[in-house]
């Protein structure tokens, strides 16, 4: 995590101005980023709070109900200017208490999505593969589709783990974002021999498990017959027999691209030794 908030001197009034002055040609200068940064991080003459609870190490609330929450010390106008959503929230809002509790998401997709509304880039440090589902629901929320660009974008600087691979294909793969599904396939096709019997490979969206198979496919990584006991493995996880009408027929296709395949009387994956 970054350095927590302090309390601090008040700047003066011409210095915080400053700072919502919007630069030439729609840039910021690199030292007023890192000022407006410093002002996020420190709390400098903050009138506003995000607070987001925590959640235990197995990603549950804790038992005694007791809830703890991961506070950031903010500036209404930030928060307000970033997007008409955060507009209502904070300044149109009868009930406003000077706090925005933002729930069903981590702390540190919120810490990163408080910098980049105060810098329009994502810097952090804590940019992680395994939180772009909570980056993607902050994204849509309120209305920041620059959050998930920048932060995709972010992604192809680190190392992923290999637990996080399938879960951001599926979730690039259903909701188009094609910058990141692309640099996922890249590392599918990378990482192949590791993913083939990873588990999160049977929790792939049909659609989405189809186009694994088939780059798959294309690039011979895999023996033809490695491929049909995968097929057999997804078809068993997902119960994709006749009686899944909605899915069996696509799943039907799926297997149209191993010849050797037939289907016994329950629909289930049969290969053909003649």
């Amino acid at each position: 995590m970054s350095n927590s908030q302090e309390n601090l001197d008040c700047s003066s009034d011409e210095e915080y101005a400053e700072l919502l002055v919007p630069e030439s040609n729609n840039s910021i200068s690199t030292s007023t980023k890192q000022r407006r940064l410093e002002y996020f991080r420190k709390g400098i003459d903050a009138d506003c709070e995000v607070h987001v609870p925590r959640t235990s190490d197995t990603g549950d609330a804790p038992l005694d109900g007791n809830v703890c929450y991961k506070k950031f010390r903010c500036h209404r106008v930030f928060l307000a200017t970033a997007s008409e959503k955060l507009e209502q929230d904070v300044f149109q809002n009868r009930h406003w208490n000077g706090v925005l509790q933002i729930h069903g998401v981590s702390p540190e997709s919120v810490e990163i999505f408080l910098e980049f509304i105060y810098t329009l880039e994502v810097t952090s440090s804590q940019v992680d593969l395994l939180i772009i589902g909570d980056i993607f629901i902050l994204s849509c929320a309120y209305n920041l589709p620059d959050l998930l660009f920048s932060f995709s974008q972010k992604l192809k600087e680190i190392d992923w783990p290999i637990e996080g691979i399938f879960p951001a294909f599926n979730l690039a793969f259903r909701h188009n974002i094609f910058d990141l599904e692309n640099a996922c396939l890249t590392k599918i096709l990378e990482n192949a021999t590791e993913l083939i019997s990873h588990s999160s490979l049977m929790e792939l969206q049909i659609y989405a498990f189809n186009y694994v198979i088939q780059h798959w496919l294309a690039a011979e990584a895999f023996q033809r017959d490695e491929l049909i006991e995968v097929l057999k493995q997804y078809q068993t996880a997902n119960n994709l027999t006749f009686t899944n009408a909605q899915q069996f027929p696509h799943f039907t296709k799926i297997a149209k691209y191993f010849r050797s395949v037939l289907f016994n009387a329950e629909g289930l994956v049969h290969k053909n030794l003649f």
